[in-house]
């Protein structure tokens, strides 16, 4: 039998640029979605020890063991003596043995050729920053994140999404869901497909609205009470296949808003101007980034 491989990313910048905050609410979330997360950090410091000094661990390691287990009732520790820097290969295959979907790797950026064709999360505080870290980077990359969305600078020819984990978190989480499932919004699109008598262009965005709106309300079981669509019918039927229970109502002047409202926030989505949107196919659709579809994604706490 083949060894599962987790969906390996990598989160790239210097430090205090947000990649322990940027991963930590990933971890949350995906765990909450059903996915099992692992992280690897890769520690610079000359001479750290993950273990105690003078605990009886430290000592059996000390007294030359080239492996240590520490087992408690609720953790397994694995200790593994090296004589030189851990190679990110042999990393890799340590998480490939585990039970795993998804791990998410902090500090790797000098481990080698290794991590070059992982997906990356680039994080940075500020323009400069940025423009070092990418030059350091080589693709794929994900999204682009941290401090940065913060700052007061306008950075265009960006080679992935800038997203603000304050304001926009969940489309982080939507788009490494899209990465572990495939297949999950063609499922989705030939479910509403079945119900609308066929699919279009308009059923396929609504499908891509109402998937961002599942990443903010069903990991936390707070479904929706009301969905308000200010679009086409196309875009209203995508959300009632996959939001059943929750009553969907069509304004009837069009002004390309949704607005998804539960008990504890509201999540609003202005869809992108019909020029900004000449597809060539529900395919495209699927695809694209989440801001060539939405001029704007907004969640306010209630």
């Amino acid at each position: 039998m083949s060894k599962k491989k987790p969906l390996m990313i990598a989160f790239v910048g210097t430090s205090g640029s947000g990649k322990t905050g940027t991963m930590e609410y990933l971890t949350k979330q995906l765990t909450e979605l059903g996915f099992k997360v692992g992280v690897a950090k890769h520690i610079h410091e000359e001479g750290f020890t993950i273990d105690t000094v003078g605990k009886d661990t430290w000592r059996h390691a000390h007294a030359g063991a080239r492996v240590v287990i520490g087992a408690s009732p609720n953790e397994l520790a694995v200790i593994k003596k090296t004589s030189s820097e851990s190679k990110f290969e042999e990393i890799a295959e340590t998480l490939r043995n585990q039970d795993l979907d998804v791990a998410l790797l902090e500090g790797f950026s000098a481990a080698g050729d290794g991590i070059a064709n992982i997906p990356k999360v680039v994080t940075a505080s500020d323009a400069n920053g940025l423009k070092y870290t990418l030059r350091r980077t080589a693709p794929p990359i994900l999204a682009i994140t941290g401090l940065i969305t913060r700052a007061q600078e306008k950075i265009g020819n960006l080679p992935a999404p800038l997203i603000d984990m304050k304001r926009e978190s969940f489309l982080l989480t939507s788009l490494v869901r899209r990465c572990l499932r495939h297949d999950e919004m063609k499922e989705m699109l030939a479910k509403a497909a079945k119900k609308h008598g066929g699919t279009c262009i308009g059923l396929a965005v609504g499908i891509r609205a109402a998937y961002i709106a599942s990443n903010v309300f069903q990991q936390d079981g707070s479904m929706p009470t009301k969905i308000t669509c200010g679009t086409k019918h196309c875009i209203a039927e995508a959300f009632r296949t996959i939001f059943p229970r929750t009553p969907v109502r069509v304004e009837e002047v069009r002004n390309d808003r949704v607005l998804i409202e539960s008990r504890e926030a509201k999540l609003a989505l202005q869809l992108a101007p019909k020029e900004k949107n000449k597809f060539s196919g529900i395919g495209q659709v699927l695809r694209v980034p989440d801001k060539v579809l939405f001029d704007s994604v907004n969640l306010t706490s209630r």
